[in-house]
C-alpha cells in the first residue's frame, strides 16, 4: 500500500511539473513593449526604402483594430504603425498555441505585414505606380490617384493587398529562420484558411502554398518588399 501511495504521489508531481512546464512554453497576449519592439525591430527595413515609422498607440488614438495596424501618412510621408494590445477571440487561440521562444518572430512578421501595406502605398499614392500595384490586365488606362482610391474603396483588390503583406512576412520568415521557415508560413497559411469564413478577403492560403512550394532561393537575395511585389504576380491563383 506504501508504495502504491509513493507510486501515485510520484505520477501526481510529474503530471504537475508537465501541466506548469507546458504553461511556461505557451505564450500569452502580446503586451504593448512587445508590440512596439517589433514594430522597432523592423523599422530599419523601412529605413532602407526612405520611410520613416512612426509608431502609435491605437486606443489612445480611438482605433479599435486588433494588434497592429499601418499605412502611410501623406502628409508627412512616414509610415504610422499603430498597436493594440486589447485581446480579441480569435488571436488569443493563435498566440496561446504559440511557444514562447517563437513570439517576437511572428510579433515581427506581424509588423513586417503591416508596413509592406506603407510600400504599397507609397508606391501608389506618391509614386503612381499603378502597374505594380494592380492585378495583371486590370484596366489603368488615365488611372489617377482618385480612381485609384476608388478600386481600393470597393474591395475588390483587398486580398491582392493582402497577399503582398503576407509573402513579404513569408520572406522574413525565410530570412530570419531559414531553416524553420517553412513550418512558419504554413501557419500562417493555416490561419488563413481556418479563418477564411470569417474574413474571406484575408485568406491568401493560395498564394502562400505556392511560394511555400516553391524554390524562392533567388527572391530572398532582393530586398523582401520587391521580392513580394515580384512573387505576388508570379504566383497569382488562376
Amino acid at each position: 500500500m506504501r508504495g502504491q501511495r509513493w507510486k501515485l504521489r510520484q505520477w501526481l508531481m510529474l503530471f504537475i511539473a508537465l501541466l506548469y512546464g507546458s504553461c511556461a512554453f505557451a505564450s500569452s497576449y502580446p503586451t504593448d513593449s512587445q508590440l512596439r519592439k517589433a514594430i522597432v525591430d523592423i523599422s530599419g527595413l523601412l529605413k532602407t526604402e526612405g520611410l520613416q515609422v512612426v509608431i502609435l498607440d491605437a486606443q489612445k488614438e480611438g482605433i479599435s483594430l486588433p494588434l497592429m495596424v499601418a499605412g502611410l501618412s501623406l502628409t508627412s510621408g512616414a509610415c504610422l504603425v499603430f498597436y493594440n494590445s486589447q485581446p480579441v477571440e480569435d488571436l488569443e487561440r493563435f498566440f496561446a498555441a504559440t511557444e514562447e521562444k517563437d513570439l517576437s518572430i511572428w510579433l515581427n512578421a506581424i509588423a513586417v505585414h503591416e508596413v509592406t501595406h506603407c510600400i504599397e502605398q507609397r508606391e501608389a499614392y506618391v509614386r503612381k505606380r499603378f502597374e505594380k500595384v494592380l492585378p495583371p490586365g486590370f484596366k489603368q488606362d488615365n488611372l489617377t490617384v482618385q480612381g485609384y482610391l476608388t478600386v481600393i474603396k470597393s474591395g475588390v483588390v483587398e486580398t491582392w493587398g493582402e497577399a503582398l503583406a503576407d509573402i513579404a512576412a513569408v520572406l522574413y520568415f525565410k530570412s530570419i529562420v531559414p531553416a524553420q521557415w517553412q513550418s512558419f508560413a504554413n501557419r500562417l497559411a493555416t490561419m488563413r484558411e481556418e479563418l477564411a469564413f470569417k474574413y474571406p478577403e484575408h485568406n491568401t492560403a493560395p498564394w502562400l502554398h505556392s511560394v511555400i512550394n516553391a524554390d524562392i532561393d533567388k527572391s530572398v537575395d532582393q530586398n523582401i518588399f520587391d521580392a513580394a511585389f515580384q512573387l505576388r504576380k508570379q504566383f497569382r491563383p488562376d
